[in-house]
């Protein structure tokens, strides 16, 4: 006869590990998928963090095309120049090709009323892009302070873009911004390959292009989009004056009153 302190003892490991097995294969006959939580994400079992492989995001960099003389990314804590003014430039990404929702944004020194807002001509992208697409001002209050990811709301960007990263101007900076869609940003090798802009207009002197990739959600228990940024050395720096003058926003309000006065003059001497 068993004692009861015999029938009390608890399962041995052995014993136990073999009715987990038997567990797992029962799952896997019935058609489930032992999944893992890596506190990243549901991971299918793999062991390895979203980002690793799948979605994931890409830091960018902007370069010159087309018409306008090849810009170099200048390094550590310094923008990419170009004294073309409008320039024709993309993006690339690191690790590319990478596909996402491609946002491009342009940073203006500030100005009240705030300038027109750039239009992009886009002369390659992906199929059913419209071939100009006017931007939209992000904010009615001017970035001064912080990263641009928090200022646009793209709390997940990286890199941030922190505005000491940029060229200090007074008032800080009005930004527009412009949803290409569905893009695919190429390798450095291949970054002609990817979509290219021209502006239809200078910008003012002192301004930056800058782009953000977002992807799809993380994961299935994870929220939210991850965006890709653009390298603070990487940011396309506008530092030559127009090509045509930017006519100030009160030379603009002189012009329209000596036009109307000129038309009033003329017909009253047609009356005379």
């Amino acid at each position: 006869m068993m004692s009861s302190s015999t029938r009390s003892r608890p399962a041995r490991p052995l014993a136990t590990a073999l009715l987990a097995g038997a567990a797992a294969l029962a799952l896997l006959a019935s058609g489930g998928t032992a999944q893992a939580h890596n506190g990243n994400g549901w991971n299918g079992g793999q062991g390895q963090q979203w980002g690793q492989q799948g979605n994931k995001t890409s830091t960018l960099h902007s370069f010159c095309a087309g018409s306008t003389p090849a810009c170099t990314d200048a390094g550590d804590k310094k923008n990419t120049p170009t004294t073309t003014n409008p320039p024709e430039f993309g993006f690339w990404a690191s690790g590319g090709p990478t596909s996402g929702d491609l946002i491009l944004a342009f940073l203006t020194p500030e100005t009240t009323p705030p300038s027109a807002a750039p239009t992009i001509g886009i002369t390659q992208a992906a199929k059913g892009t419209p071939s100009s697409i006017t931007t939209t001002l992000a904010k009615p209050f001017a970035w001064t302070s912080g990263y641009l990811a928090s200022y646009l709301g793209y709390a997940s960007a990286k890199p941030k873009n922190k505005i000491t990263a940029f060229k200090s101007v007074p008032g800080g900076y009005d930004v527009y911004v412009a949803d290409l869609g569905s893009q695919t940003l190429q390798s450095a090798a291949q970054a002609t390959n990817g979509p290219l802009f021209t502006l239809t207009a200078a910008l003012p002197e002192y301004s930056y292009a800058v782009a953000f990739l977002a992807s799809t959600p993380l994961s299935n228990c994870q929220s939210g989009t991850a965006y890709g940024a653009t390298a603070n050395s990487a940011a396309l720096y506008i530092d030559g004056k127009p090509s045509t003058p930017v006519p100030e926003p009160g030379s603009l309000a002189l012009l329209g009153t000596a036009l109307a006065v000129l038309g009033l003059a003329a017909r009253r001497k047609r009356r005379a």
